[in-house]
């Protein structure tokens, strides 16, 4: 038996079939009605005035970074994945990264504080794994000292913090619906916004940054239209949504009741004031106190057939893609390194069985118990 690290969970192909055929027989393949309805569905969820679809969450973190007018220096976890930083670069943005905090994984807002220099002009904050981040004290820094706070929510759909939904915080958010999000559209991504303002100008930017004629360019865009069939399916797993998002978290729960007191075993701590979307079950592994390294624990678990993710690993300050930073900042975030070093990514997905759960956590044990 092999246990991929995750699977797309999707809806019987009945929810699709009457919008697939309608998109087929109108013609109509891009931007259209479909994309339309997945959006209303999307920003009522989220409880936001505006949803923009994209055709993936990394073309929306572009154009949002782009829309919202950042450049010099803008502020960012190295814990994250590389679009957070390629949508900054290719603005030509100077990235700066800063450290995590241990427990949620997530940016630290006073290492954040400390990075801030007369030529920063935004913060991107990262929901990891789909768990929020200190919400709060990003959005009282960024105000404090005028600087535009995005997030990069490409795991988050469905996370709350004091009881709101992802979608609302910041300037924007930006969510990923490809095969490996807790709600997939098989590609694309979204941007949520209270700004109607920036919404329009996405909208425009998606399309090449065409004006409403079609014809003048109003804004430098991309070609990030999203799909009507990807939003169809899309549509068909929002309807899911907190059924998926469920089960995933209980899954997580018996994952940690099953694995807990294992010396040098922890797990991402999520607070009592907010809820994860279940994207990933995340454990760290620290080879000081436990039998098997994170690597020797990935390599064992893989002769077993059952597929982990080293997570996020390298740091993005050490990717060979941004060597030109990576003697300013290696060594100099701690907590970051020593975690990319520890987390590995255990098998979830929104239909896992729990019998399945607990046979990969009995290897778990087994191995390092």
């Amino acid at each position: 038996m092999v246990y991929p690290i995750i699977r797309p969970t999707l809806p019987d192909f009945s929810e699709v079939e009457a919008d697939l055929r309608a998109i087929w027989s109108s013609g109509m393949l891009t931007t259209g009605r479909v994309v339309g309805e997945l959006e209303a569905m999307v920003a009522g969820y989220c409880g936001v005035e505006h949803c923009v679809a994209m055709s993936s969450c990394t073309s929306g973190l572009v154009l949002t970074v782009k829309a919202l007018g950042l450049s010099g220096e803008v502020i960012l976890p190295s814990f994250t994945f590389a679009a957070t930083g390629h949508a900054l670069v290719w603005n030509g943005i100077e990235p700066v990264f800063v450290d995590c905090l241990p427990g949620t994984y997530n940016i630290d807002p006073e290492a954040a504080r400390a990075a801030i220099t007369p030529r920063t002009t935004g913060i991107v904050g990262v929901y990891v794994f789909g768990v929020p981040p200190e919400l709060g004290a990003l959005e009282s820094l960024a105000a404090e000292h005028g600087l535009a706070l995005m997030f990069d929510s490409a795991q988050a759909l469905g996370a709350t913090w004091q009881g709101r939904r992802a979608g609302g915080f910041g300037r924007a958010e930006v969510f990923s619906m490809s095969p490996t999000k807790v709600i997939t559209a098989a590609e694309g991504g979204l941007v949520t916004t209270n700004d109607g303002a920036l919404a329009g100008a996405l909208r425009q930017m998606r399309d090449y940054g065409k004006s409403a004629d079609g014809y003048e360019m109003a804004h430098i865009g991309l070609n990030a239209r999203q799909s009507e069939l990807h939003a169809a399916v899309g549509k068909a797993c929002m309807r899911h949504a907190e059924a998926y998002i469920g089960h995933r978290l209980a899954m997580i729960a018996r994952y940690q009741a099953a694995l807990s007191g294992l010396p040098g075993v922890s797990f991402q701590h999520v607070g009592d004031d907010r809820t994860g979307s279940g994207n990933y079950m995340v454990m760290r592994v620290s080879g000081a106190e436990a039998r098997l390294s994170r690597d020797g624990l990935y390599e064992a678990l893989a002769e077993r057939g059952i597929h982990t993710k080293k997570y996020f690993y390298p740091p993005l300050h050490l990717h060979a893609a941004y060597g030109a930073w990576r003697q300013k900042y290696e060594g100099r975030l701690p907590q970051t390194e020593r975690l990319s070093q520890e987390g590995i990514a255990i098998p979830l997905y929104g239909h896992i069985a729990p019998e399945d759960c607990d046979i990969i956590a009995a290897a778990i044990r087994d191995l390092l118990g």
